[in-house]
């Protein structure tokens, strides 16, 4: 943060421990909680979904159980009704893209 307020980085560009631990826990379950989505769910998702929507080209692939469920909870439908149809569309656009492994944006034979 910068000594104006504002926030230049989301901190996820490199290897991080508690995002690691965030992906291991999410290995194992749907949501946070056992038992469906809670607010626990509303308090972690919405936070961390800003990071592609503020920070657009951040890659979150190496974290794909993060991923997977930033996606379930963007897609469900009361985040549309919440944040509108729109940034709910690209956020889920955007998770789509970040598919581990996915190898079509790099360059082909290191030329193309």
């Amino acid at each position: 943060e910068t000594p104006e307020g504002k926030v230049y980085d989301t901190g996820l560009k490199k290897p991080s421990k508690r995002i690691d631990t965030l992906d291991a826990i999410l290995s194992g379950k749907e949501f946070l909680v056992d038992g469906g989505f809670s607010t626990a769910d509303v308090a972690v998702a919405s936070y961390l979904l800003y990071v592609p929507q503020f920070f657009r080209g951040i890659d979150l692939s190496r974290w794909p159980n993060l991923v997977r469920y930033m996606k379930d909870c963007a897609s469900r439908e009361a985040y549309g009704q919440a944040f509108g149809s729109q940034v709910q569309n690209y956020l889920v656009q955007s998770l789509d893209a970040m598919k581990p492994g996915d190898d079509s944006k790099k360059k082909r034979f290191g030329v193309f």
